[in-house]
């Protein structure tokens, strides 16, 4: 039986750190994925700014779960050195926040052109995940829109690939793109690393709370439990609210059935859903952990 923990891309309940760690304890979270602080990517940050965010953190009683980096969120027509020098900082961001998990993506492919990239995509992940091995850290693959690894067929190739690659659960990002959830859990599930925790309505291309969509949430949760007696992090990036970073990060329109006044109230209604939902399944809050 795994045992759960909440996490949470904490920029979207406010841009400052102090906000974002006020969001996380006022819904009694003890972990964050930084992706963005002060509307600057966490590591694009000094050494000096990201241990003063560590002992803001360590005094606020957060730790760091994974870094929510841009890895990999490029074209496969790029040149691959610049990108090079960002994963060096994003090591060195984990590193001093304290994590041995980082997210990224395979690079924007062409739909159509899949097959003649898939080795470019297998090469370049496969430098990076030198890179990462001789520091200690895991790379965590997410399954992105317009990425190579977007939908299920992809990700399992890229796991079965390459078996030192992490796997992130995105239940919304695949219903955003027409594909089955239980699909997609169900070929990350031997490599997975987290999950992220956002649902979707695929005919309304909404973004919705956790359990109001198409996801299957709540079934890939039970599949995870049953696969591991694990710690497992359940990382809520809720995308209820329009924020200033979003353009960046996903070109899909946010819709939703709920309207919220401020950042920090979508946030706090995504967090109740998930509680809500691992509640009906049977899960309760012992510590720091959600288990059976």
């Amino acid at each position: 039986m795994a045992k759960f923990i909440l996490s949470g891309f904490a920029d979207e309940a406010g841009n400052s750190l102090s906000e974002q760690i006020a969001a996380l304890q006022r819904n009694g979270i003890g972990y964050i994925e930084p992706r963005a602080i002060d509307k600057q990517g966490v590591i694009f940050k000094t050494d000096a700014e990201l241990k003063e965010i560590r002992r803001q953190l360590d005094d606020g009683g957060i730790r760091v779960s994974s870094i929510g980096s841009p890895i990999g969120k490029y074209s496969i027509d790029e040149p691959l050195a610049p990108h090079l020098e960002d994963l060096k900082l994003a090591l060195n961001c984990a590193h001093i926040l304290g994590t041995n998990l980082i997210r990224m993506f395979s690079f924007f492919v062409p739909q159509e052109r899949l097959k003649e990239c898939r080795n470019e995509v297998i090469e370049r992940l496969s430098v990076m995940l030198e890179m990462a091995k001789a520091e200690g850290i895991t790379l965590c693959h997410e399954n992105e829109s317009k990425i190579y690894g977007q939908m299920p067929e992809q990700v399992d190739d890229l796991l079965r690939t390459l078996p030192e690659l992490g796997g992130i659960f995105d239940a919304a990002n695949y219903r955003m793109n027409g594909a089955d959830a239980a699909r997609g859990i169900d070929v990350t599930l031997p490599s997975l690393k987290y999950m992220h925790i956002k649902d979707a309505i695929f005919s309304e291309q909404a973004i919705v709370p956790a359990g109001e969509g198409e996801g299957k949430i709540a079934e890939a949760i039970g599949k995870v439990d049953r696969h591991t007696d694990n710690a497992v992090f359940l990382s809520l990036e809720p995308h209820l609210h329009i924020f200033a970073a979003y353009a960046s990060i996903d070109e899909h329109e946010l819709k939703g059935r709920h309207a919220f006044n401020s950042k920090g109230e979508a946030f706090d209604f995504a967090v109740a859903a998930l509680k809500n939902l691992l509640r009906r399944e049977g899960y309760s809050e012992n510590g720091p952990f959600w288990s059976r």
